[in-house]
């Protein structure tokens, strides 16, 4: 089984005994991968269509983690049984992320782990303003950058460069990537007419330069 970089960093967020719902599982990777390792008793391979759950359904039998990995088809968490105490969404957009977690409750979980494909900042403003203080933090490089989040219940204060770069990355990675990000703006600032995104874009480029 080819794990990605992405898949086993979220693995290694997940607490050893966790009850897992991986949300929009894909192949079921993350779940066969943390019952293997001991990290989760159990993991609901959730899917909102039959295509991808059959999918999900050849990795669980490949590697016959059948008592412990259980497919379920479900629209977001809809269908998630009530003793999954860890949430796991990754390689979504925010705005669809955004959608399941506004859809359902959420008091079941103990911890969540989000990996968004676009707009952290948007995530981490979210999850701040629904009283979820994040714990952790990291980034991986694999074609893209993605950055993986690990969120309890509880409140915190961020500032306005919190929720651009959060609190807890501060590697080579994390270099890399904001000076690729500083990179594109420059040469995207002088292509611009509009004056409201020259500002954005201008204070964003200022924050970068501050940070790094």
């Amino acid at each position: 089984m080819r794990i990605s970089k992405r898949i086993r960093e979220i693995e290694k967020m997940i607490p050893t005994e966790s009850i897992v719902a991986d949300i929009g599982c894909d192949h079921a990777y993350l779940d066969v991968l943390a019952v293997k390792n001991k990290r989760a008793l159990k993991s609901y391979a959730c899917e909102v269509a039959v295509g991808p759950l059959e999918r999900a359904k050849n990795t669980i039998q490949l590697y016959h983690c059948e008592d412990q990995v259980i497919p379920i088809l479900s629209n977001g968490l809809e269908r998630v049984p009530n003793d999954a105490n860890v949430c796991v969404i990754a390689g979504m957009g925010f705005e669809t992320m955004r959608t399941i977690l506004n859809d359902h409750d959420l008091s079941q979980f103990s911890m969540m782990i989000l990996q968004p494909n676009c707009d952290v900042d948007l995530l981490r403003r979210w999850l701040i303003e629904h009283d979820w203080f994040i714990t952790d933090e990291k980034m991986v490089h694999e074609g893209h950058y993605y950055t993986i989040l690990a969120a309890m219940k509880g409140n915190d204060e961020y500032s306005e460069e919190d929720y651009v770069f959060g609190k807890f990355l501060h590697d080579e990675t994390f270099k890399k990537y904001w000076m690729f990000r500083k990179e594109r703006i420059e040469q995207i600032l002088p292509q611009l007419n509009d004056e409201k995104l020259i500002k954005e874009f201008s204070h964003l480029l200022q924050m970068i330069e501050n940070k790094l």
